[in-house]
């Protein structure tokens, strides 16, 4: 290496100056000279040699030796020995200093050019080396993945710092240990895969990737699912120098992977609840009108029946088919309209309140005498934003529910409190952070099996437990789409044979203060609905405008008839001509099959009378045509198939309005 810089550290002048003059005729610098180890020791710092040349014999408190063992640690220059003694003890302190060469007094030049040389080129490898490996050393302590490498016979030679913080072992304590002592998986059958796999990377240089995941322990008791794998070091020659083994930390991937099954399961199931309402929406119609003379037609029958016509039961049990029939569609048909409800700021507990007086929660206690109820309403509640139908709807579905799994009898308690929720809890689902109103519905009937929580809010599931085939199936479906639809969530406990608890989470709203709720309707005492009025019935389905007609005759109406929207306004441009009888009201159904539904008709209807009078039916719920109906002067809706009652205070309700 040409131009080197040299620093001669020689206490005899003559020796220290040939020395110098052979540096210099060999083409290098000399960097400076000195005579004492001390003064090498302090002066090498100012003058940044390459290489010095020390003599082992030199006078004063401090030897070569010594010098070049300061000089190593402080300073990493490489040092070439100078001496003309070659005994045992100074070869062996020598050797304790890494030196670079060793030359015997006197030496040629020659001699000294190719020590020099070596030296140069072996501190210029070391160095790069030394240099490669920090920067190894540096990356795979920075890098994510845990790692840990062993050399032959499997004791650890290195750990980067995310391996020392999962494994819970300092470098320092662990190298030299085998892998087996500080990766330690918590399945014995695990360990020996870990031993099994050891012996195979370095015997055969197999390459190791773990199939599952594995929970690591650390030294602490930590436990952590990871995934790992391992493989040989192997030199240039293809020999194997030890293992390599990596392994991340996983949870966070597995709680991601949770996240996205639960979202996933949540997406399916609110697609299946759209794809339900969307089948329930588009036959809704046809099955409505199926349905309605078979709510209607025995009300008519018994009319025409002795007392004690044995016909009077036999009509009644068709009339509860049917109207169980006309329930589940309307289920469906909730569960179709879920995002269209209007919300607003409400208090649960008068929720609740309403709830216990209605009759639907009457006769299920009536159904069930043996079943006590418990009452624990939280004081102060704050509001939260809902539909008070829908919300009414959804108590009464989880009180079904428990009422029905305590053939028995039981205790069944409803209970509301209003919790803060710090970190988010993994229950059924996970519920996230936030203040939330909370409901208990808890019943002591005989729990719910593993298999059925994973399945019990599907619509139409139904255990293999008697009591849950009682219903129609769309109760628990309903609870969950009413609370999706609130941005709430849900948490079921249950244990067999020891009753279950479904506790219900609602958001506190940040909307404002709590509203009135509107009042229940209470059961309307019989009223006499005759009248001798002219009514226009508009059907499609002929079934559904004979039944109609028919029992409005026999109310005293006089009917009209007309089988779709244009045959109606026909009627009316006719009787407008002949200036005949007024139609003093019309009962317009929505949805005709000639693409000329019932707003349709009912906007025509109005050219010609602006003041008509009309009462919309439908098999669907309330849509956007039918409220535009309603502005535009429609009285009110009424959904199919109705009752008599209800269709006669409908009918004489808007007739009397002036």
């Amino acid at each position: 290496m040409a131009n080197a810089r040299i620093l001669i550290v020689e206490d005899e002048s003559i020796v220290a100056k040939d020395i110098q003059n052979s540096l210099t005729g060999l083409g290098y610098t000399v960097a400076g000279v000195v005579a004492f180890g001390e003064e090498a020791v302090e002066r090498v710092g100012e003058l940044k040699p390459d290489l010095i040349l020390m003599d082992v014999m030199l006078k004063g408190a401090m030897d070569g030796i010594e010098a070049a063992e300061r000089i190593r640690r402080e300073h990493s220059v490489p040092v070439v020995y100078l001496t003309a003694y070659t005994d045992d003890d100074t070869l062996r302190r020598a050797k304790v200093t890494e030196a670079f060469g060793y030359l015997l007094k006197p030496f040629e030049d020659r001699e000294l050019r190719t020590t020099i040389e070596m030296a140069l080129y072996k501190h210029t490898m070391e160095r790069k080396l030394r240099e490669s490996r920090e920067w190894m050393e540096t990356t795979l302590r920075c890098i994510s993945d845990a790692v840990i490498a062993t050399d032959a016979v499997g004791c650890i030679q290195f750990m980067n710092t995310k391996a020392e913080i999962m494994t819970g072992w300092k470098s320092v304590d662990a190298i030299g240990r085998k892998l087996t002592d500080v990766f330690c998986l918590m399945q014995a059958s695990e360990m020996a895969l870990v031993e099994n796999n050891l012996t195979a990377i370095l015997e055969k240089g197999a390459v190791v990737r773990a199939d599952t995941d594995a929970i690591l322990i650390s030294k602490d008791g930590r436990q952590a699912p990871i995934a790992h794998s391992a493989a040989p070091i192997r030199d240039d020659h293809g020999t194997i120098l030890g293992v390599v083994a990596s392994f991340r930390d996983i949870t966070e991937q597995k709680d991601a992977q949770a996240r996205e099954r639960q979202l996933q399961d949540r997406l399916f199931r609110s697609q299946r609840m759209e794809s339900l309402g969307s089948l329930a929406g588009g036959v809704a119609h046809n099955l409505n009108n199926i349905l309605g003379p078979m709510v209607n037609y025995p009300d008519l029958i018994v009319k025409n029946l002795p007392p004690d016509s044995a016909l009077r039961q036999d009509l009644q049990i068709i009339k509860n088919s049917a109207c169980k029939a006309v329930d589940i569609i309307r289920d469906l048909l909730t569960l179709g309209r879920i995002g269209h409800f209007p919300m607003a700021p409400l208090v649960l507990n008068r929720i609740l309140e309403r709830v216990v007086r209605s009759s639907a929660y009457i006769g299920l206690q009536h159904g069930a005498p043996l079943v006590v109820v418990d009452l624990k309403w939280g004081a102060d509640q704050p509001a939260i934003q809902g539909s008070a139908g829908l919300l009414q709807e959804m108590v009464e579905n989880l009180l079904i529910h428990a009422f029905d799994a305590m053939p028995q009898g039981g205790r069944l308690t409803l209970a509301t409190s209003v919790e803060q929720v710090r970190e988010p809890v993994a229950g059924y689902e996970l519920i996230n952070p936030d203040t939330y109103v909370v409901l208990h519905v808890m019943n002591t009937g005989p729990g719910i099996e593993e298999q059925e929580l994973n399945r019990m809010f599907e619509p139409f599931y139904a255990s293999d437990k008697a009591w849950s085939q009682k219903r129609s199936g769309l109760e628990l479906a309903i609870v969950y789409a009413v609370l999706k639809e609130h941005k709430g969530f849900i948490d079921v406990r249950a244990l067999p044979d020891k009753g279950s608890d479904f506790i219900v989470y609602f958001p506190v709203s940040l909307a404002g203060q709590a509203g009135a709720l509107p009042e229940v309707r209470q059961q309307l005492a019989p009223l006499d609905y005759r009248g001798n009025e002219t009514v226009l019935v508009v059907d499609d389905d002929e079934g559904q405008r004979r039944i109609v007609a028919r029992w409005l005759r026999t109310g005293g109406y006089k009917v009209l008839t007309a089988h779709n929207g244009r045959a109606a306004i026909e009627l009316l441009d006719s009787a407008a001509r002949a200036q005949g009888p007024a139609i003093d009201l019309v009962l317009l159904d929505m949805i005709m099959a000639d693409d000329f539904d019932g707003l349709d008709t009912y906007k025509k209807m109005l050219e010609f009378n602006p003041r008509q009078k009309a009462i919309m039916v439908s098999g669907f719920a309330a849509t956007d045509r039918i409220k535009e109906a309603l502005k535009l002067g429609v009285g009110q809706y009424i959904q199919k198939p109705c009752d008599f009652d209800n269709l006669g205070r409908a009918v004489r309700r808007e007739l009397d309005k002036p």
